[in-house]
Formats: C-alpha cells, sequence, structure tokens
C-alpha cells in the first residue's frame, strides 16, 4: 500500500473538512495517510471497533450489512462526502470493488490538526463527522448486537405452561395432578373444559371437571392446548402506545393458527395442536421486539421504522426466545422460515408448509395477496392435501371447515 499526500482543493469537499481553514487543511494533506487498495480487500471489518475513519477518494466500494444486506458507494457520489461505515461497532463490512484510493483519518487526527496547526476553532470535530446512515439502522444494529451477545430481554414461558410440561415429563404422574396444575389457572382450566366438550373433539361424555376434561383429551393434546391457552398473556400490555399492534398481533396468530389446525386435520401424518401452536408462535419474536422498540421513541414514533426492525429481527428472536422455552426445532424453523413462500426443504410437507399455506389463506381477499405468490405456484401446496385439488376447490375446504376456524379462534379469544 503506497502513502501519497492530497490536493487541500480535494479535501474541501468532503464535509469533515468543510469548515476548516486552509492552514488547517495543509497540515491534513502532509500528514494525513493516504492508501491504494487493490479490488477485493477487506477495508474494514464487521462489528470493528477501529477508530480510524475512511474517505473515499478514487473508486468502488461495497457495503455488506450485518443481515447481509449490500450497498455500493461511489467516489463521485454525495454519500461519500462523508467518513464510510463510522459508527462502532462497524455495521459494515467494507470490501473495495475496484482499486480504490482512501484517505485514512487515523484516531483523534483531526482534533491533533487543529492543535498543531496552531489556528482556534470553535468546531467541535465530532459533530461534524456525522454519518449519513439512517438513525433507524443504527438502533436496529444495536438491537441485533444485544440479542448476539445475550442482552437483548426474552420473555419466560408463562408458569402453567411450564408446570404442565414439567408434571407431564414426571413418569409419576397421572391425570390427577396435571389438572392440579391447570387448575391453578382458572382461566386456562376453563379454556380444557370447553375445549374437551367442543364439536373440535366430538367426545360423548361431557366433562364437568377438569380431570375429565384432561382424560378424554388425553396428555399430548392436554399439554398442547395449555401451551397455546397459556401465550395469551404474552400479549397482553398496560403500555397504550403498544396496545393496539399487540392485539393486532395476537389477532393475526389466531387466525393462522385456526387455519393451521385445519390444514392438518386434512393433511395425513398431521397433529392438529401441534400445527395450531405452531400457527401460534409463528411471530412469537414481534413480541419482544415490540416491548424492546419502547425504549427507542424514533421507532415507536413511526410504523415504517418499526415494520423494518420487525421484518429485521423476529426470526432471529423468535428463534432466541424458543430456544429458551426448550420448544422442539421444528417450531424454531417455524419463525425461521416464515413467509418464505419457496420454502422446499423436504419432499414431504411439514409444519413450515403448514403455516406458510395458512398465511397464504389468510390473504386472500386482502390487500396483502397482491404482495404474495398465487397459492398453487408454491411448493407448499402441491405437497400438502390440497395441493391434489385446483386452488379454488382448496378454498372451498377451508370454506366448509370455516365453523371448526371459528371454533378455535373462540377457544383461543377466552
Amino acid at each position: 500500500m503506497e502513502t501519497e499526500v492530497i490536493d487541500i482543493e480535494r479535501l474541501k469537499i468532503f464535509a469533515p473538512f468543510q469548515a476548516l481553514t486552509d492552514t488547517q487543511l495543509e497540515y491534513i494533506a502532509i500528514n494525513a495517510q493516504i492508501i491504494s487498495v487493490g479490488a477485493g480487500q477487506t477495508v474494514i471489518d464487521l462489528n470493528s471497533n477501529s477508530q480510524d475513519k475512511y474517505l473515499l477518494l478514487e473508486g468502488t466500494l461495497k457495503l455488506r450489512a450485518f443481515d447481509d444486506s449490500e450497498s455500493i458507494i461511489d467516489a463521485d457520489s454525495v454519500r461519500a462526502r462523508n467518513p464510510v461505515a463510522q459508527l462502532r461497532p462497524s455495521r459494515y463490512q467494507v470490501i473495495t470493488r475496484t482499486l480504490c484510493q482512501i484517505l485514512v483519518l487515523q484516531d483523534d487526527f483531526l482534533n491533533t490538526a487543529i492543535e498543531q496547526s496552531e489556528v482556534s476553532s470553535s468546531i467541535n470535530l465530532n459533530e461534524t463527522l456525522l454519518d449519513d446512515e439512517h438513525e433507524e439502522d443504527r438502533i436496529l444494529y444495536e438491537l441485533i448486537l444485544e440479542l448476539q451477545q445475550g442482552n437483548f430481554v426474552l420473555p419466560s414461558l408463562p408458569s402453567v405452561a411450564t408446570k404442565i410440561r414439567e408434571t407431564v415429563a414426571d413418569e409419576n404422574s397421572g391425570a390427577d395432578d396435571i389438572a392440579r396444575v391447570i387448575m391453578a389457572d382458572p382461566s386456562i382450566a376453563a379454556k380444557i373444559i370447553k375445549a374437551s366438550n367442543s364439536a373440535l373433539y366430538q367426545r360423548r361424555k361431557k366433562a364437568e371437571d377438569c380431570k375429565t376434561a384432561v382424560v378424554s383429551l388425553g396428555t399430548k393434546v392436554t399439554v398442547q392446548l395449555v401451551t397455546s391457552f397459556a401465550l395469551k398473556e404474552l400479549f397482553n400490555t398496560s403500555n397504550p402506545m403498544l396496545e393496539k399492534r399487540m392485539k393486532k398481533l395476537w389477532e393475526h396468530s389466531i387466525e393462522i393458527a385456526a387455519i393451521s389446525y385445519v390444514l392438518a386435520k386434512v393433511t395425513p401424518g398431521f397433529d392438529s395442536e401441534h400445527a395450531m401452536l405452531a400457527g401460534l408462535i409463528h411471530d412469537i419474536g414481534n413480541i419482544a421486539i415490540l416491548n424492546k422498540a419502547t425504549d427507542h421513541p424514533l421507532i415507536m414514533d413511526s410504523e415504517e421504522h418499526l415494520d423494518k426492525v420487525i421484518h429485521k429481527m423476529h426470526a432471529q428472536v423468535g428463534s432466541s426466545i424458543l430456544r429458551r422455552w426448550d420448544f422442539s426445532e421444528d417450531f424454531i424453523s417455524v419463525t425461521d422460515e416464515t413467509e418464505n413462500w419457496m420454502y422446499d426443504e423436504n419432499e414431504k410437507p411439514n409444519i413450515i408448509d403448514i403455516v406458510n399455506m395458512a398465511h397464504l389463506h389468510s390473504y386472500i381477499g386482502s390487500s396483502q395477496q397482491r404482495d404474495v405468490p398465487i397459492i398453487d405456484q408454491t411448493p407448499a401446496f402441491h405437497k400438502l392435501a390440497l395441493g391434489k385439488l385446483t386452488p379454488k376447490l382448496s378454498i372451498k375446504v377451508l370454506e366448509k371447515a370455516h365453523e371448526k376456524i371459528a371454533e378455535i379462534k373462540s377457544l383461543l379469544h377466552l
């Protein structure tokens, strides 16, 4: 790498230098480091904490973000007038696309330049070195970094769901023990009894108490239902800024859960309650993101900014929550692959296909339908039982099941 000296007139186009005097610029021109870097080399590493700042003089740079999105900076662009990726830790890996000339400002170099040139200045150089990247991107980066470092606050699984799992895992436990745990939460107990007596399960004998309902439903179904019912409390909030958003999220989760249940019923090899729970937790990461966003007014005050953060983070946060709750990998994969319409990992359908197909059916007749593929153009459609039908007939199958969907939504709404 070869060092050079730059003419002060060239320095004046860069934002950090525009308020400086010629004397100060002359010192910078003589003492600053200019490097030539060949194409394909890394200039700044992702998460770098180096305090050096880089100004692009010639050539083109590629910035690769933490989420693998990329952007380009040309030397003659407006964006190149500011230091490249200056926030620390760096949110980008900066790579040369062509041969580049780069001016390197080492830590505190500009303040030293002013002192050495013996010219007073009222300028706060840290204020002049402003990055042109959006504030919401900086917040998004900080949130993802918190998550990666284990500092992001994740919700706990409601206690009744935790206790029911622990009880079932005990080989010595029976229906009495399971019912006792459920009855500690009257709301959940009422839902279990109602579920047992509903048309969904078509039991001959009406359950009058929780134990009878547990016996009627069976241990596996009971655990799935208790977990599903218990999740409702995570969507409750006393924060007026979140109330509308949480309610909308809960309604959406119920819709996907109900359709997933019905799709699993008509597809051999699937457990309906398992599919319902998968539909209910597919956006579980959004809860933690919404709660965290209240710490950042810039995010909360803009639907666009909030949607951007949710879009970028929901899968990673969701999978982190489910791992903390010790959920199985198929549930975790649902949070990772939700709305990946072209998902096609296996020849046989799995729970991801069920939940994604539930989404597509939920969008029928809404404005969102314009933004998603036609149902029969997705791999999931052809792998599921509905794929043996035409799209119109598959929709009719769900229309006929509207009573079941309504009943499931009613149970989850209690």
